[in-house]
Order: structure tokens, then C-alpha cells, then sequence
């Protein structure tokens, strides 16, 4: 097989006796170069001629490196760290409101859609209940009624479910605030992982 080193390809089926008859740009490679330049290309790197031989850097060591065409070696490109640094803040921080997403899901799961609509309107009858006993309550009137439970205990328990699910969220939106704060103001890769891993682990706040 010929490689192509102008237009970048392989040709297969090369027949020829010796270099003189080679195509333009081309040349004679084995199955290991095939490999390293094929790793080369796939990985970032460049694939160059050094005195009639083909020449690869190989896959790029990570992310944030490029290859020195006349230093011949795999650098540290500033422009390219400051960019995908920021890639992957942005990215974290939508690895963390998907979590909060589905901590704040898992509070309600049990609870069918409507009642978890009603939640809002329940909260309201119950407070202005206790606040005025005269105060119109609608809902939760024919939940106690159904229900079979006294008036009073089911405007308790609405309050006390509220209060706690107002704390729980609180504390949600607490924790995602502060890890976003640490996403935004972090400068290394370091800093990133580790935040990464405390929203990969992160689970439901115990008030109890």
C-alpha cells in the first residue's frame, strides 16, 4: 500500500518494483506505519517527510496539546486549554442543573401529577386557614372529607409536608448555587474533577 502524504490518503493494490515509479507525493508503507499514521491523523497529530521517510507525531498526549511542526514535539497550547477549560465548565454546570432536576424529581415520586399540581393551591388554603378560620378552603375540605380525616389534622400535615419540602428544596438550590460558584471561579482541570465527582455522588439532603 501507498500513502498520499499531499492529499492524506491510502492506496492500496501498488505493484511497483522500486520508488522510481511512485506517484507523486506517494509512498511505500507497511502495516505498523499504516497504524501510526492512521493513530496520528485520528488523534491530532501531523504526518510529515524527513529525508524520504515517513514521519508521525502519534495522538496527542490529551486535549490540551498540539504539535510543533518545526519543533518537531507535542506542546501546550494556551488558546486551546483557556477554550476547552471553558467547554468543560459550561458543560458541568449542565451536568448540575440535570441533577438538581432529578433530586428535586425524586422528592415527588409516589405522588401522581395532579396532586403534585395541587400542592401550590393546598399550601395556600391551609395557611389562610390558619390564619383566618373563616377563610374559604374548598380543596382541602373535600380532601378531609374523602379522605376521611379531621379538618385540622389535614391542614397540619399540609403545612408541616410544605415546610419541609420548602426546606429540602432550599437546600438543594443551596448546594447547586455553591458548586456552581466553585465551577465558575475554579482555574485548574483538578478543581473541575472534583466537583464533578461531588455532583456524580451528590444526594438528597437529610433534615430529619
Amino acid at each position: 500500500m501507498i500513502y498520499n502524504i499531499k492529499t492524506g490518503t491510502f492506496e492500496p493494490n501498488y505493484d511497483a518494483l522500486d520508488s522510481t515509479q511512485l506517484p507523486p507525493n506517494c509512498y511505500v508503507v507497511t502495516e505498523e506505519q499504516i497504524n501510526l499514521i492512521s493513530d496520528s491523523i485520528t488523534g491530532g497529530g501531523v504526518v510529515w517527510v524527513d529525508n524520504g521517510v515517513i514521519q508521525c507525531s502519534g495522538r496527542a498526549p490529551n486535549a490540551y496539546h498540539v504539535f510543533d511542526s518545526d519543533k518537531k514535539k507535542w506542546v501546550i497550547s494556551p488558546a486551546k486549554m483557556t477554550a476547552l477549560f471553558a467547554e468543560q465548565k459550561e458543560s458541568l454546570i449542565a451536568q448540575l442543573a440535570n441533577k438538581t432536576d432529578a433530586l428535586k424529581a425524586g422528592l415527588l415520586v409516589g405522588y401522581p401529577q395532579t396532586e403534585i399540581d395541587s400542592f401550590y393551591r393546598q399550601e395556600k388554603e391551609a395557611l389562610a386557614w390558619q390564619a383566618d378560620k373563616k377563610a374559604e378552603t374548598p380543596m382541602l375540605k373535600q380532601i378531609a372529607l374523602l379522605r376521611g380525616v379531621p379538618f385540622e389534622i389535614l391542614v397540619q400535615k399540609v403545612i408541616e409536608k410544605s415546610e419541609m419540602f420548602a426546606m429540602v428544596i432550599g437546600a438543594i438550590i443551596g448546594q447547586r448555587q455553591q458548586l456552581e460558584d466553585r465551577i465558575l471561579t475554579a482555574t485548574k482541570p483538578e478543581e473541575l474533577e472534583t466537583i464533578k465527582n461531588e455532583v456524580e455522588t451528590w444526594q438528597l439532603p437529610n433534615l430529619s
